[in-house]
């Protein structure tokens, strides 16, 4: 059986992206950004790793994600409010001053879903309100994760993943084996992220009501032909 998506997979989450992402830095750009805000909604927030940091500047933060599993795990970090809704059909009590979206949440939208997402945003932001997120570059879900195959290993887990492109996404299937006593567990999850242009994202965010203000690379770094990671900082009109 394949399960949701960050399921099986929410409990190992903080330690597969322990090194991949700074989320301390990162937190520094958003903070910056976000002087004079009081509350921020933290989309798709998964275990709450930014909300967490964002709480500690003193910020009011609710943090919203579709998986009970990492929620879960995001109640035991801070004292956010934590809601259970898809991204897709944001809906807060009222607007908020800042949106964040960290670590790729935007490429799990397909094409038609992305305008619609970000309109969504907007009617949850205050007028002239932030919104800062990230995707995963079309440079590195077609040239480093695409068609390639990762590994995780330790004493008490195994974790395979292997990916492959379909047209404008990259399709990722993830086998989990983990130590139980002397019996190894196997789980499985399958998760799709679409390839966006610099260009696809900027369109869909002006047709939602938003000016851009920056890219940049992960969080304040100048951008490259290699960038990894481009952060998009935009307001709503």
């Amino acid at each position: 059986m394949i399960n949701n998506c960050y399921s099986v997979l929410a409990k190992f989450y903080d330690k597969f992206t322990r090194d991949d992402c700074d989320y301390v830095r990162w937190s520094q750009y958003l903070c910056k950004i976000a002087s004079g805000s009081h509350e921020i909604v933290d989309i798709a927030c998964g275990t709450g790793k930014m909300t967490e940091l964002l709480c500690e500047k003193g910020f009011v933060v609710t943090g919203v994600d579709a998986s009970p599993e990492m929620l879960n795990l995001a109640r035991q970090k801070c004292r956010a409010t934590f809601v259970c809704q898809d991204m897709r059909s944001l809906t807060l009590a009222h607007p908020v001053d800042m949106a964040v979206c960290v670590n790729d949440g935007v490429n799990y939208l397909k094409p038609q879903q992305l305008e619609p997402f970000f309109s969504g945003v907007a009617r949850n932001l205050k007028k002239g309100a932030p919104f800062v997120f990230d995707i995963s570059s079309s440079q590195k879900l077609t040239h480093t994760v695409g068609n390639n195959v990762f590994y995780w290993d330790d004493d008490n887990m195994t974790l395979l993943w292997s990916n492959r492109l379909r047209g404008n996404s990259v399709v990722m299937e993830l086998v989990l084996f983990e130590r139980n006593g002397c019996v190894y567990t196997r789980s499985d999850e399958r998760h799709v992220q679409y390839i966006y242009t610099e260009e696809d994202v900027i369109s869909s965010l002006e047709a939602a009501g938003f000016v851009l203000r920056e890219v940049t690379d992960s969080y304040g770094k100048k951008k490259t032909e290699l960038t990894s990671r481009l952060t998009f900082y935009a307001q709503r009109r």
